[in-house]
């Protein structure tokens, strides 16, 4: 009888233990719901933000905030493509690099920003210096330590503008490819509002060419 009782408890025990378990997983996958339920929150308010913008550099560093409030980044960039000199210009940095990185310019196919910008793809690298895209000469020009990257492009119709790359998720965390649809959704927000303020100014300085002097 006793060892009856004690298979009894020993099987009460690890039931016990895996509902705790079951548990702590369906709080944990809850409060990871409620997470993105707020980002995507986040996310309509930062795009009305980003189409009703007048000012491009306010509206670059719009999208970049918004970019890294969401996703929980300690910093990232946002580069435009040079089409003249067919390089990637950093304008707009946030976080440990800080004005460091402004106006820098890097070749269009260099490192995991070259990268996205050739292929047209987004791409996560959560050990970028196990990975041959990643580029050590800004990390070592800087005195920076990437520990994880997140790089989309800003592509509007069948033209690439530029991309946008976040570094470093808080707490250690790696990107995941939840992030990837988050940030590709604002992303192509911003290139859509790029290209017609682009537009639009190219429209006033026709308009002023052609008013009599």
């Amino acid at each position: 009888m006793s060892g009856t009782s004690s298979q009894l408890i020993r099987f009460l025990q690890h039931e016990n233990a895996r509902l705790t378990d079951d548990n702590e997983k369906l709080r944990e996958e809850n409060q990871v719901m409620h997470r993105y339920v707020d980002a995507l929150t986040e996310l309509y308010w930062a795009t009305k933000q980003i189409t009703t913008e007048d000012n491009l550099m306010n509206l670059l560093y719009q999208i970049l905030d918004n970019a890294q409030a969401i996703l929980r980044a300690e910093g990232g960039s946002l580069a435009l493509l040079d089409n003249e000199t067919d390089e990637l210009v950093f304008v707009v940095v946030r976080g440990g690099l800080g004005n460091k990185l402004y106006g820098y310019r890097i070749k269009s196919d260099a490192g995991v920003a070259g990268w996205v910008t050739t292929h047209r793809e987004p791409l996560i690298v959560n050990n970028p210096r196990q990975d041959h895209r990643f580029l050590t000469q800004v990390d070592e020009t800087f005195n920076f330590h990437t520990r994880s990257i997140v790089c989309v492009p800003l592509i509007t119709g069948s033209k690439l503008v530029g991309v946008i790359q976040l570094l470093n998720r808080e707490n250690g965390l790696d990107f995941t490819d939840t992030d990837v649809v988050l940030l590709s959704i604002l992303s192509h927000v911003a290139a859509t509002a790029l290209e017609e303020m682009r537009l639009e100014l190219e429209a006033q300085d026709i308009a002023k060419a052609r008013a009599p002097a």
